[in-house]
């Protein structure tokens, strides 16, 4: 059980904190790799580190816009044109301006939403076109706050701003769109579902507040945040094959914050 030799993963934004402990995942179980990201620094230390604990033949690192149609195109067919094929898709990557409400602009929050929705989008539309006959696995990554709203209060009084608009508005689109998805491909054996973390900051942004961070636990049923390897785990296990009969879902991993 759960192995996955002879498979072919795209992981976007796979060299980030949150899907770098997946693209580990895949590879401990034998798929071949490959990490879309944007940050060339950061991409070039995620494929060397899995090349030396792996193997180098099995891992592709691929620089790309997330928010440009033809770079979404062009990553899928450098996957194809090293492994042959695709079999799993996990769509990472997300946009936010980072503005409150009255302050963003609506180019703003189109091209935050290009890279939340349309982009997931065109990449799915081109590695379904890739996938073999007896089907494939396509993840999106959503969050949390596409299911539920930020409430101020956890936020102002420690002098945070609510996490953003269009990221939250992105993301609940993102739910509908694997939904459809997996609708339409569910003939051709493609399973299609949704990942929403709950809070898994990181020390670049809100994590560096202790005090949020204690708010943000005390909302878990767990009573604590999450470890980037619990989005790893559910990521890899939707992909493989052991999930087969899994499609369409929105799996919230959030210590239970959307269930009270």
């Amino acid at each position: 059980m759960f192995r996955m030799d002879g498979k072919t993963v795209i992981v976007t934004g796979g060299a980030g904190y949150l899907l770098y402990p997946a693209c580990r995942g895949f590879a401990e179980l034998g798929a071949r790799v490959v990490v879309g990201d944007f940050n060339q620094e950061r991409l070039d230390e995620a494929v060397r580190e899995l090349g030396d604990d792996f193997s180098p033949d099995r891992i592709l690192g691929v620089n790309f816009d997330a928010a440009d149609e033809a770079s979404c195109t062009a990553l899928v067919e450098a996957a194809v044109e090293r492994f042959g094929k695709i079999d799993v898709l996990v769509a990472g990557t997300t946009g936010s301006a980072g503005k409150e409400v009255g302050d963003i602009a609506a180019d703003e929050f189109d091209r935050a939403n290009r890279m939340n929705i349309t982009s997931p989008f065109f990449l799915a539309r081109s590695a379904a076109g890739h996938m073999p006959e007896q089907g494939g696995s396509i993840i999106f990554i959503s969050s949390m706050y596409g299911l539920v709203a930020p409430n101020p209060s956890d936020y102002y009084p420690l002098g945070l701003t609510p996490n953003p608009v269009d990221y939250g508005a992105g993301k609940a689109g993102l739910c509908q769109l694997g939904r459809y998805l997996a609708a339409y491909w569910g003939s051709r054996n493609i399973r299609v579902n949704v990942v929403a973390p709950g809070a898994f900051p990181w020390k670049s942004g809100h994590g560096n507040n202790d005090q949020f961070i204690d708010v943000l636990g005390r909302k878990s049923m767990l009573g604590r945040i999450g470890r980037r390897e619990e989005i790893g785990g559910a990521v890899v296990f939707l992909a493989t094959d052991e999930a087969s009969f899994i499609t369409g879902q929105v799996l919230s991993v959030d210590g239970g914050v959307t269930s009270w």
